[in-house]
């Protein structure tokens, strides 16, 4: 993500672990555990969260928000 649109000085995610993709920061990055688990509380293919029903995408946003991403 941090690569394709340069939201960050540093491609890294602040957990240290990945860099900052769409798929670490939807499906594995421990700091937003807790968003993720309120959003989808059981596990979510990353392609449903990304290209899903209208309903699967606004649940994707609701995350965004909540997480306080900027994209």
């Amino acid at each position: 993500m941090n690569r394709k649109f340069k939201l960050a000085p540093s491609p890294t995610c602040a957990c240290g672990q990945e860099d900052q993709t769409a798929e670490h920061i939807l499906q594995r990055c421990p700091l937003l555990d807790e968003e993720r688990k309120e959003v989808w509380p059981s596990p979510i293919p990353l392609q449903t969260k990304l290209y899903g029903s209208r309903q699967e995408l606004e649940k994707t946003t609701t995350f965004i928000t909540s997480a306080g991403l900027i994209v």
